[in-house]
């Protein structure tokens, strides 16, 4: 429920979305290493985390009145695409592999975040995030109109 002692943290955004704000359920993509709470909490019903390794196969199965929610971990991305993150991790996605996870959720989702952008570094990490928030977006009106 808290990282580092506080529960409003950075660290805790889809935790409260999922507390507070009643969504179905949270997609994660991306997450690769966390806390063993953290692991345990994304092991529940209402909780997907769509591991790098499983993204090509991958697609959706909401049912219409779901409430989802979409958190990109932008450190899944290789490193070659987003450098600008705290946890560099070789053999990540592709900014398109990206990109086709949101657009395939987007649609059905109330709420979008981008998480361990840092924006001291060159800027791509920080680029790719703001073109994801526009694919989610542009995907997001196209579903829902």
């Amino acid at each position: 429920r808290a990282y580092d002692g506080n529960e409003w943290s950075h660290a805790t955004v889809t935790r409260r979305v999922l507390d507070e704000l009643g969504v179905d359920e949270a997609v994660i993509l991306g997450a690769r290493t966390g806390s063993p709470d953290e692991w345990e909490r994304a092991a529940a019903d209402d909780v997907t985390v769509v591991e790098p390794e499983a993204v090509p196969d991958w697609e959706p199965a909401f049912d219409g009145d779901q409430s989802v929610y979409l958190s990109v971990d932008i450190d899944a991305a290789d490193p070659a695409f987003a450098p600008g993150t705290g946890t560099k991790e070789p053999f990540g996605l592709t900014s398109r592999e990206m990109r086709d996870v949101v657009r395939a959720v987007a649609p059905h989702a109330d709420g979008f975040d981008v998480v361990e952008v840092n924006d001291r570094d060159d800027g791509q990490a920080a680029s790719l995030a703001a073109k994801l928030l526009r694919e989610f977006a542009f995907s997001h009106a196209a579903g829902r109109s």
